[in-house]
């Protein structure tokens, strides 16, 4: 169970970043009006203190101003993300490279360009990011081809069910 912990790391990965690309494109289905920064206060001014540093930017992201209309609510999302985002087994470029893999595949234009600017930010090179969208790329055509074909998984036998709960429930 130990050595399943990267995988329960970059799940919550991919489960913060479709939640928030999903606030963010969704502005395209039903307008909402963000946040206004300058007008935040309290601990809603602290929490955005936090993503800006974070994200070393001198906005924060607007799904997190979009949902900034609930304080608390958004607090726990920026926590969440956090903790996500945070280095822990997996580095925080690994996870900026998933997380923009999962935006490229569930078509977000927000986590696309988001995500990819995180990648530079952090360091990945021109390179880095072909060879992301690469395997990106390979994955979801063969994800695709599998679907269209109606194929199912092969891979039931190659290890026994573990029925112990997720780490941490």
């Amino acid at each position: 169970m130990k050595d399943d912990a990267l995988w329960y790391e970059a799940a919550h990965v991919v489960g913060i970043t479709n939640a928030l690309n999903v606030i963010a494109d969704g502005l395209e289905i039903a307008p909402l009006m963000p946040v206004d920064e300058a007008r935040a206060a309290g601990e809603l001014a602290a929490t955005f203190a936090e993503i800006r540093t974070f994200y070393a930017r001198p906005d924060v992201p607007v799904p997190f101003r979009l949902i900034a209309h609930d304080p608390a609510y958004a607090r726990d999302v920026w926590l969440a993300t956090r903790r996500a985002f945070d280095d822990h087994r997996l580095p925080r470029r690994l996870k900026a490279s998933l997380a923009f893999a999962v935006s490229l595949t569930s078509r977000s234009r927000f986590g696309s360009d988001f995500h990819l600017g995180e990648m530079r930010r952090l360091g990945v090179s021109e390179a880095g990011v072909r060879e992301v969208l690469g395997v990106t790329q390979m994955f979801s055509s063969y994800t695709k081809i599998a679907d269209t074909l109606q194929l199912e998984p092969d891979m039931a036998d190659l290890a026994p069910p573990d029925p112990t709960p997720a780490p941490g429930v």
